[in-house]
């Protein structure tokens, strides 16, 4: 899996992605004020699954219809809490997150939302 963190996402947490194999690429890396709009455009061209904890990426996706891979919005826990709720996620919810869909996590409780075709 491909992903791109979101500034508020943590490095920690980026890191956490790197030391167990995945493709990880950090907005703070490259424009820490980069805006919503532009994150999500870099995560579609590049196939990546946004993670971040506030949900304005989410309100794009349904409001406007924007194009996207995923996101995983995780609840703004302390470092360690949002560690190990990024690793349940990934080990429960890997295939909704490869297959586009947003994810919500939190320590009460984990929301899958799909989007539904047309067709």
């Amino acid at each position: 899996m491909k992903f791109l963190t979101d500034v508020n996402a943590s490095g920690a947490l980026a890191h956490w992605l790197l030391e167990h194999g995945y493709d990880v690429l950090r907005v703070a890396d490259v424009d820490p004020r980069m805006e919503d709009s532009k994150i999500l455009q870099w995560a579609w061209r590049e196939k990546r699954i946004i993670i971040t904890t506030d949900q304005d990426f989410e309100e794009m996706i349904w409001r406007e219809k924007r194009q996207h891979e995923g996101v995983l919005r995780l609840e703004n826990l302390p470092r360690v809490e949002r560690l190990s709720l990024l690793e349940y996620v990934l080990n429960h919810h890997s295939q909704d997150l490869v297959s586009g869909a947003i994810v919500i996590a939190s320590s009460r409780k984990i929301r899958i939302r799909k989007l539904v075709s047309a067709d």
